[in-house]
């Protein structure tokens, strides 16, 4: 008996939290409507940036601009270096 009684407890509980859900939907509509929207737009400009970005070449690096990096970088690493040596010597 006691069973059957819980049985009909859960299943009470079970209907009432999806009436719950459905009201709770029908008065939030418009703001779910609004949200779907948004991910629909969000979806379209995602495709339309990979559509853009497959379509365009990169651009070319010419040899000159690669090898002002590559010198600005060792200017670094020797300023760096010279740095860390001054601090060591400093220290001692």
């Amino acid at each position: 008996m006691l069973a059957l009684v819980a049985t009909f407890v859960f299943a009470a509980a079970a209907t009432f939290a999806v009436a719950v859900v459905f009201v709770t939907m029908s008065g939030r509509l418009s703001q779910i409507a609004t949200l779907l929207a948004d991910h629909r737009s969000l979806q379209r400009d995602r495709e339309f940036l990979v559509t853009v970005t497959t379509i365009e070449r990169p651009a070319l690096r010419t040899g000159s601009e690669q090898q002002i990096r590559r010198t600005a970088r060792r200017a670094l690493k020797r300023a760096d270096s010279a740095r860390c040596a001054h601090s060591l010597r400093a220290a001692a």
